[in-house]
């Protein structure tokens, strides 16, 4: 894996296995010119992965998020509202005048954005996230 599309994660809690890991913005995030979209900087993304590894509460550890499930979250994001957008304009447009069609397109981008966090938590547990090496203990 290269440098740039490495993540790191600390570990806030494990048990029986189950490891909780806080996403550390970095690697890849900060050579997307869209970063600060995908999360809000206040909320940090949490994962609940399985791991064989020793690890305790404090380790930081790297990451690996398989290609198509970003590319798969990038399409979601980005290109849902866009195609909604469109789409709604189209529909509207059949029926409607132009400016009544604009609003409709504008109402029907919006409502994409539901249809996301509706499905975000039922598609971003389709992501593949494996914990690919512990990098140092924090609380040493």
């Amino acid at each position: 894996m290269s440098e740039e599309h490495q993540e790191y994660g600390l570990v806030t809690a494990v048990s029986h296995g189950m490891v909780t890991v806080e996403i550390q913005r970095g690697g890849a995030c900060k050579s997307c010119a869209m970063r600060g979209m995908c999360f809000t900087k206040s909320t940090p993304a949490v994962f609940h992965l399985n791991s064989d590894l020793p690890l305790k509460t404090g380790d930081l550890v790297e990451l690996e998020i398989s290609p198509s499930g970003r590319i798969m979250a990038s399409l979601l994001i980005f290109g849902l509202p866009i195609l909604f957008l469109f789409a709604g304009f189209i529909i509207a447009s059949i029926w409607f005048n132009e400016l009544t069609s604009i609003s409709l397109a504008f109402t029907s981008m919006a409502f994409s954005f539901l249809v996301l966090k509706y499905c975000d938590p039922k598609l971003g547990s389709k992501i593949s996230v494996e914990i690919v090496r512990k990098i140092e203990d924090k609380t040493e």
